[in-house]
């Protein structure tokens, strides 16, 4: 099973149909096909063997996607590098999976260091005519494709909080995942996809390959701002969003209510508040609104109808064909509302990681995922995450997990945005410290937050010391970089 297949098969079907745009220029299948051969042409002329690694830097672009697929098409590996990656990381990544060819954008090309590899490199520009450019000119499409190659791409986790992992992903993972949430979030029209974050992250890949998969319309934004995907939402009704909660939140900052004709936004990466959810209704009218949660590894876990579900402190149901067990540390399952090491079992689950055989078995347990999180399960089969076991906290003796403090917190019309952690302390072990970043001139005690707490959470979990912030550090992706923001506040607390 091969997911060009179906991109094939548009073109034949429909082959006048636009599949990309980015605003300046557009593929029809068509000629997305025709070029996706062309390359396949190519990679084989510069005696590319299937299973091969091609690398991809480069931000939002026509090529990035044709490249990708053209890879696929010949049977190779593609693997998208970040490019906010230093130049270590970059070249730490090249030397792991030793790619056989490079693709990059002219102005990343100088974070490459191949002086001492044979590794040919094309450049593309929107300046000039790249390396690129010239290379697939004289190219004609005589290739057939290798579906032999059950690996679709290699991925890499953020590397937040050390060297990004690489992730391999199959064909039929992925396949599976456009048909449970083509069922899950019920999208019809399904004729206008976009998704304004980096294509270096499974959000975003993601939508652009299942937008292809059905044979849409796939609209490219190079670089996020609000007012982009505003526009591109007023000009084209019915588009499908996959976004993060930053990403809304900054829409909502710029939107008028009735501007727009949204038909979903979807968004994973991040907890919403209720109010903000409240606050997107009245923007975005009529407009669907799905969170779901899931990782690179594990793809889609669950899913929420933000207006029809009303369970505002849980991450839903599970995806259809997604197993869900909770156990203790002595992998037994747990009574119902008690909270465990979530284990999940699916199709859509990731190969492993890249030349990392221990790390992979290390998260495998007789078939089962583990995802290093802690949950429960409601006796209606909603999720709720207590959060990352790397996060918890041990204040006195006793576990808590930020995740569960922000949630609280976070309802506070005071609080714009808050990272709760543990500071060390010679009392407590480590002290729960809240960053925040207050909504407006008002600021509340560490007092007041005490006592607000205390509605919902048990007294050891409530922070003992507020630290404000002006701004967080966002990972690429669009989440809070803990790491980093732990860092920067143990530099000034010194």
């Amino acid at each position: 099973m091969n997911l060009v297949t179906s991109i094939l098969q548009h073109a034949m079907d429909d082959p006048k149909r636009i599949a990309l745009t980015d605003q300046q220029s557009s593929l029809t299948y068509s000629v997305l096909v025709h070029r996706i051969k062309r390359i396949a042409l190519g990679l084989k002329q510069q005696h590319v063997h299937g299973h091969d690694k091609i690398v991809i830097l480069s931000a939002n672009r026509i090529e990035f996607v044709e490249v990708f697929l053209g890879a696929v098409y010949a049977g190779c590996i593609p693997v998208p590098l970040d490019p906010k990656w230093t130049k270590a990381e970059v070249d730490a990544v090249i030397e792991q999976c030793q790619p056989a060819m490079i693709f990059a954008d002219q102005a990343l090309a100088n974070n490459l260091s191949l002086e001492d590899r044979e590794i040919r490199l094309l450049t593309f520009s929107d300046e000039e005519e790249g390396s690129y450019d010239r290379w697939l000119e004289p190219l004609q499409p005589e290739a057939e494709m290798d579906d032999t190659n059950e690996c679709l791409f290699i991925g890499f986790t953020s590397g937040t909080t050390g060297m990004p992992k690489g992730y391999l992903r199959s064909h039929l993972s992925w396949i599976k995942s456009f048909e449970a949430t083509s069922e899950a979030f019920r999208l019809n029209p399904m004729e206008h996809f976009s998704a304004p974050g980096p294509f270096v992250h499974s959000l975003s890949l993601f939508a652009l390959m299942q937008s292809l998969y059905f044979g849409a319309t796939f609209h490219i934004i190079r670089h996020f701002t609000a007012g982009k995907v505003l526009e591109l939402c007023k000009q084209v009704p019915e588009v499908i969003l996959f976004v993060v909660p930053t990403m809304i939140e900054s829409m909502m900052q710029e939107a008028s209510p009735g501007q727009t004709r949204i038909q979903a936004l979807i968004s994973s990466g991040g907890k919403w508040s209720e109010a903000s959810m409240m606050r997107c209704k009245e923007i975005f009218g009529d407009a669907k609104l799905y969170e779901y949660y899931g990782s690179s590894e594990a793809s889609y876990i669950s899913y929420t109808d933000v207006y029809a579900d009303n369970k505002p402190d849980s991450v839903g149901r599970p995806f259809n064909g997604v197993e869900v067990s909770i156990r203790d540390e002595h992998f037994q399952e747990v009574p119902s509302g008690t909270i465990g090491q979530l284990y999940i079992r699916s199709g859509m689950i990731f190969s492993g990681y890249d030349h990392l055989p221990d790390e992979t078995a290390s998260v495998f347990r007789d078939g089962w995922l583990r995802l290093g999180d802690y949950a429960s399960m409601d006796a209606d089969g909603f999720l709720r995450l207590a959060g990352r076991a790397k996060n918890m906290i041990i204040s006195g003796g006793l576990n808590v997990f930020p995740e569960e403090v922000e949630s609280v917190l976070q309802r506070l019309p005071e609080i714009a945005e808050v990272m709760v952690f543990g500071v060390p302390d010679v009392y407590w072990g480590e002290a729960v410290t809240a960053l925040v970043r207050w909504n407006g001139e008002k600021r509340l005690s560490t007092e007041e937050i005490k006592q607000y707490c205390r509605h919902d959470l048990a007294s050891y979990k409530a922070p003992k010391q507020l630290i404000t912030v002006d701004h967080f550090i966002y990972t690429s992706s669009g989440k809070i970089a803990r790491h980093a923001m732990k860092e920067s506040v143990k530099r000034v607390m010194i």
